[in-house]
C-alpha cells in the first residue's frame, strides 16, 4: 500500500512540475512578445512621394564635405529631380550623409520648411547645425544623427531619405 501512495505522490509532484515549467515558458513567451512588440515606431505625416537627387561632393556639394555641415535644396537642378514633398535636407552627420525631406511634418504643408539651426560663425563659409527647427509650429528635430527624432514639440519624425553612393557621387533616393 505504501508504494501506490508513493507512487500517486510522485505523479502528483511530476505534474506539479510540468504546470511549473509550463507556466514559465509561457511567461518568457509572452514576455518576448511584449518586448518586441514595444519597439519604437517612427511616425511622419509627410508623404511618400519620388525622391532622386544627384549630389557632387567634388563641385556644387563641396560644403557636405564638412561633418555637420548641410545644404537644403528646393530647386531642381536636372529634369529628372525629384526632390520629395517639399524639397531636401542634407547633412554630413560625422562622416555619414543623411537626407531628409525639408517640410515640417507637423504642419504638413509643401511650403512650411524646418530650418537648421545653425551652429557656425558668422564668418564661416560652411554652415553647420545638429537640429532643425520649425518656424511656425516650434517642432525641434535631430538631424544630425539620421533619424530626424522630435526633439520637443512633436512625436512626428522628419521623412527620412536613403543616401546611396559613396567618393564624390552620391544620390539622394526612397
Amino acid at each position: 500500500m505504501l508504494t501506490g501512495n508513493f507512487q500517486k505522490v510522485i505523479i502528483l509532484f511530476t505534474a506539479f512540475l510540468r504546470c511549473i515549467i509550463m507556466k514559465r515558458i509561457m511567461t518568457f513567451i509572452l514576455f518576448m512578445l511584449v518586448a518586441y512588440s514595444c519597439e519604437k515606431e517612427y511616425h511622419t505625416t509627410i508623404p511618400n512621394v519620388e525622391v532622386r537627387f544627384d549630389l557632387k561632393l567634388n563641385s556644387e556639394d563641396f560644403e557636405l564635405n564638412t561633418d555637420l555641415a548641410y545644404k537644403t535644396f528646393t530647386q531642381k537642378r536636372l529634369a529628372l529631380d525629384r526632390l520629395g514633398f517639399g524639397g531636401l535636407l542634407v547633412i554630413n552627420g560625422m562622416g555619414d550623409l543623411y537626407a531628409f525631406d525639408l517640410s515640417c511634418p507637423v504642419e504638413a504643408q509643401r511650403n512650411i520648411h524646418v530650418i537648421p539651426d545653425n551652429l557656425s560663425s558668422p564668418t564661416s563659409l560652411v554652415p553647420t547645425a545638429v537640429t532643425a527647427t520649425c518656424p511656425i509650429c516650434g517642432a525641434v528635430f535631430t538631424i544630425a544623427t539620421g533619424t530626424g527624432a522630435p526633439q520637443s514639440g512633436t512625436k512626428y519624425y522628419l521623412r527620412s531619405y536613403r543616401v546611396v553612393g559613396s567618393g564624390i557621387q552620391c544620390t539622394v533616393t526612397n
